[in-house]
């Protein structure tokens, strides 16, 4: 749970930062205004947070490239210090116009050494400013007419549960937010039967800035056209996608930067709900996102087959009762069909947005660097001149990939200002779990500790957490606590000779300002 966060205020009002087709609440859909008193001509706001995290985390063992003797046989990382200052500063020229900004200032990862042959993943741990000393996360227009609201510049994309898109900036029960898609959007919402109907339509056409798939600075050229239609209660001002349902589709089309193609149509449903509880003191929710992903890529060709089909397919569903200021009790069950043959000429494999956060090592940390260790060993000069296509898709950047999960999490409010955060991650793989650079080196299908690809179990993470929020004068708040989580890792992550991966632990401080 995340209260929502005081604001620094130039000429006083409070107004949240909204992301466009299918966004959260706020201003995604031409919504009526109530007759009000009118406030300020010009508002201007500068909300903001400071964060600091210190993490230690044990060795995670990876595969080495064959022959290759000088390779470490682990992440070689086990120490980090990370700091951010966000800032999201917005004007507000009268009800219907906004400049919306939110910029990251130095945004640093100090580690006590590199994370090694990883560099595929999208924050590979070895830089101090994965995005430079200033990072413009959104910059964009908003005027809301009398027939919708238009929307044009950078910002982020979210739909749902933020299962295939999401913008990276919503706190999770356990981590951080990092990451985030971000698109440069030209787009349109109206309420096509009138402004007292529920009924939203929205449409944008995007330039693609960065996600897991393509990063415009580098070269990747993504352009994508989205269409969505969906319910939401014409009189919403506040908290509008607790009570939405409706449809997204995504056409896609990525040019990557060494002329390999992605060509997919995303189908995306998603529902959200919830129902005071009998004595009106709390509130039950639940919530369901599915995705179709089909299409074809070049990106994964082989000497059998120049193109592939894909054919994706998984979800989310969630489960839970609230009453605020005292508990939050949750259930998430989520799949994402895996892919037992990467050369059949049908990619099957789904990875979720690595902003939709499962716990704290199985996902966030494990997979996605035994992912990102797998695609440098794809690219090794030791093994060929040319590294194999579609190395750069392989890195997973902590979303979970090819599994079926659970994931209960409960936070119970300790006083009024610490809360207590316990959480469990049960996982398995939808299917045998093969590398596919394993299948490119030796052509059989082992998995990526070489073992044994038909072993399915992922194994059990508990989670555990204390978080403390101290209000200061001046509308600022303090936040702080400890965070930490230990996986018994189950048989699929078995080496060549049957050995297991053991216990991975980690822990974090953390420590933060808002404003």
């Amino acid at each position: 749970m995340r209260t929502r966060l005081p604001r620094l205020a130039v000429a006083l009002a409070l107004s949240a930062v909204s992301t466009g087709v299918g966004a959260q609440p706020s201003t995604s859909a031409a919504r009526p205004r109530p007759a009000e008193p009118e406030g300020p001509l010009l508002r201007i706001e500068i909300p903001g947070e400071a964060q600091l995290r210190y993490t230690g985390l044990t060795d995670i063992p990876l595969a080495t490239t064959p022959g290759r003797a000088d390779q470490a046989p682990s992440l070689g990382q086990n120490l980090l210090f990370e700091s951010w200052l966000r800032l999201r500063p917005s004007l507000s020229l009268g009800e219907r116009f906004r400049v919306v900004f939110q910029v990251d200032v130095a945004r640093a990862v100090v580690a006590d050494s590199p994370a090694v042959d990883v560099g595929l993943a999208r924050e590979p741990r070895g830089d101090t400013f994965p995005y430079g000393a200033i990072d413009v996360r959104q910059g964009y227009v908003e005027w809301e007419s009398r027939v919708g609201v238009f929307r044009l510049g950078q910002q982020g994309f979210t739909w749902g549960l933020g299962v295939v898109a999401n913008d990276g900036d919503r706190a999770p029960v356990f981590g951080d937010y990092r990451y985030g898609d971000l698109v440069e959007r030209v787009g349109f919402a109206t309420r096509p039967g009138g402004r007292s109907s529920n009924l939203v339509a929205a449409i944008a056409g995007d330039l693609v800035y960065r996600d897991r798939v393509a990063t415009l600075v580098d070269g990747d050229l993504a352009l994508q056209g989205v269409a969505a239609v969906y319910y939401q209660d014409h009189a919403c001002r506040a908290d509008c996608d607790r009570r939405r349902l409706g449809a997204l589709a995504t056409y896609r089309d990525v040019s990557f930067r060494d002329g390999d193609f992605l060509r997919v149509l995303v189908g995306d449903l998603f529902a959200q709900w919830d129902w005071p509880t009998p004595d009106r003191t709390g509130r039950v929710f639940a919530g369901v996102e599915l995705a179709l992903i089909g299409g074809s890529t070049n990106a994964a060709r082989t000497i059998y087959v120049d193109t592939h089909d894909v054919l994706q397919f998984g979800g989310a569903a969630r489960l839970g009762i609230e009453r605020t200021g005292r508990y939050r009790f949750a259930l998430e069950g989520g799949y994402a069909s895996g892919d037992r043959n990467p050369v059949d000429g049908t990619q099957r494999g789904l990875t979720f947005n690595p902003s939709h956060r499962v716990g704290l090592i199985l996902f966030p940390e494990l997979i996605a660097w035994e992912t990102a260790r797998s695609a440098s060993i794809a690219g090794d000069p030791a093994l060929a001149a040319r590294g194999a296509n579609g190395r750069r898709l392989l890195p997973s950047n902590g979303g979970v990939t090819g599994a079926a999960y659970l994931y209960p999490t409960a936070v119970v409010n300790l006083g009024r200002h610490f809360d207590l955060r316990l959480g469990a991650v049960l996982g398995v793989a939808t299917a045998d779990r093969v590398d596919p650079t394993s299948v490119q080196i030796y052509g059989t299908a082992r998995n990526y500790r070489g073992g044994d690809a038909t072993k399915r179990d992922l194994g059990l993470e508990l989670d555990l957490g204390v978080n403390g929020r101290f209000p200061l004068p001046g509308n600022v708040t303090l936040t702080g606590g400890l965070q930490g989580a230990v996986l018994f890792a189950g048989r699929a992550f078995d080496d060549a000779a049957g050995r297991g991966l053991g216990r991975i632990g980690m822990a974090t401080a953390r420590l933060g300002m808002e404003f």
